[in-house]
């Protein structure tokens, strides 16, 4: 009985000290000598093209578009210029306009002009495709659309592991924007790396920010797309860890050893 008890706290405290991992919530690791892509200006010059799942703002106004700056008409107009200013718009009203998902199919349903396929299009080529198709029921369409969904992915924290979802509220907000939004960069992070993961039709593209001397102030302006996944890496604590695992052991241990006491007193 005592040689399979004995037995038992032994393997149990094999399992214990094999389970003990250094860092093991850390995200996203590359090799040391890993090549990122290369952070350039030509970055800066891409436009964000519409993709599947994207959330859109439509509004259509008739005339060119006249009434958004003759605002003098449309109060004059005991409310005629206001009506053909908010067609298409449904709830949305003049400020936002309708809600219009792109769905798996890369198909988006219109009113009167049914599934129109906008994926791969920027958003100017996307109002220029739209006002020749509404052209055929209103006269001198002027579309006006916008991305409602476009956010980043941040990960944080001394591990890595703190997540948010941050929306870029405006076009071209850059990487240093992002971080000022999530708070800067904590003590436990390192300004040095800060992974961008990104998507692009080439596949998949990773980029290295190092933001901890002034030559990084132009990687730190670079333009941050919809979808991009930002990773600042967190500081490599080995000393914490390690302490924190022998800790565990030692309580374990401690708590054998009182359970082997205990059985060897009541079998005497």
């Amino acid at each position: 009985m005592i040689f399979k008890i004995k037995h038992f706290l032994a393997g149990s405290l094999l399992l214990l000290i094999s389970s003990c991992t250094i860092n093991s919530n850390r995200m996203l690791r590359t090799p040391r000598n890993y090549e990122f892509d290369e952070i350039d200006s030509k970055l800066n010059e891409l436009e964000y093209k519409i993709d599947v799942n994207d959330q859109l703002t439509f509004q259509l106004h008739t005339n060119n578009g006249f009434q958004l700056i003759d605002m003098f008409s449309q109060n004059q107009s005991g409310g005629a210029g206001i009506q053909s200013q908010m067609l298409m718009q449904g709830e949305g009203g003049i400020a936002g306009g309708s809600l219009y998902l792109v769905r798996i199919d890369s198909l988006i349903e219109f009113p009167i002009i049914g599934d129109i396929n906008l994926v791969g299009k920027t958003i100017k080529e996307a109002e220029v495709y739209l006002e020749k198709k509404f052209s055929k029921f209103y006269v001198d369409p002027f579309i006006v659309l916008g991305v409602s969904t476009k956010r980043i992915f941040l990960f944080s924290g001394s591990s890595g592991g703190e997540a948010s979802v941050l929306p870029l509220t405006y076009n071209n907000m850059t990487l240093f924007e992002v971080l000022a939004t999530a708070g800067g960069i904590s003590q436990s992070n390192s300004s040095k790396r800060i992974k961008i993961i990104r998507k692009s039709k080439e596949g998949i593209k990773i980029f290295n920010a190092d933001l901890s001397t002034i030559e990084g102030i132009s990687q730190g302006n670079m333009i941050m797309q919809s979808h991009d996944i930002v990773y600042i890496t967190p500081n490599f604590n080995i000393g914490t860890e390690i302490a924190q695992d022998i800790n565990s052991i030692f309580s374990f241990i401690s708590t054998l050893s009182l359970v082997w006491l205990t059985i060897t007193q009541i079998n005497q």
